[in-house]
């Protein structure tokens, strides 16, 4: 009994220094468990990978010096649910993602484009599942908000919105052809062409954005050409 009463001691100790690691170690334990999920998930283990964010978050929920980034890793999870092919639960964890949002999706919101973010990811997820109609509507939002950024920023700042802007058009002209809408969905294709040929044909940006931009641009001209059989 001894020897038992011991080990239940020592499991309380090493629970209760569990449970008072400061917030530093929370986030850095955190912010570890993510890294590996990420990697797991690029090696192509979704599944593993998607244990590993729900852990996150049930850390997050347990922890209150990690509730600020809660958003944070939902939107890992979310990403994590597509690749696991459970499109249903990542739009249920994007719903949630934009939730967070609710004020910047306001007329006049403080950080519109955060808000046009998460319309977005709702809508890829919409797509994942098959809710074209769903998505439609929000990433009609989408693009409208990516559009509504102050224009007084940098040229990175404003590029790179306006590469957002076009990635949601084109997501959205995919969406419209789904939804059988084709010939809104050719008119939106040719703007997203229009809002991404711009920023790849900027030279003042560094080469990765403009890598970028040129990749969806050759992606939404491809897709218009076949949409119009050419």
């Amino acid at each position: 009994m001894t020897a038992i009463w011991c080990a239940l001691a020592i499991a309380a100790i090493a629970s209760a220094q569990e449970q008072s690691i400061s917030p530093e170690q929370a986030n850095k334990q955190l912010s570890v468990l993510i890294t590996k999920s990420d990697q797991t998930k690029v090696m192509g283990d979704a599944a593993a990978a998607v244990k590993g964010y729900e852990e996150a978050l049930a850390r997050v929920k347990s922890e209150p010096a990690l509730k600020d980034r809660e958003e944070e890793v939902l939107q890992h999870l979310a990403s994590g649910y597509i690749a696991a092919q459970r499109p249903v639960d990542a739009v249920r964890v994007s719903r949630r993602i934009l939730e967070f949002h609710e004020e910047d999706c306001k007329p006049g919101g403080p950080w519109v484009e955060r808000c046009a973010d998460a319309q977005y990811g709702l809508g890829l997820a919409m797509m994942h599942a098959g809710e074209f109609a769903g998505a439609v509507t929000y990433l009609t939002l989408s693009a409208e908000n990516f559009g509504k950024v102050p224009a007084d920023g940098d040229l990175p700042f404003r590029m790179t919105k306006l590469k957002q802007r076009g990635d949601a058009e084109s997501l959205l002209a995919a969406a419209l052809f789904r939804a059988g809408q084709k010939e809104k969905s050719a008119a939106m294709f040719r703007q997203a062409i229009a809002s991404l040929k711009t920023v790849a044909n900027e030279e003042k940006l560094d080469p990765g954005t403009r890598g970028s931009a040129r990749n969806s641009l050759t992606d939404a001209e491809t897709s218009l050409k076949l949409l119009e059989g050419k």
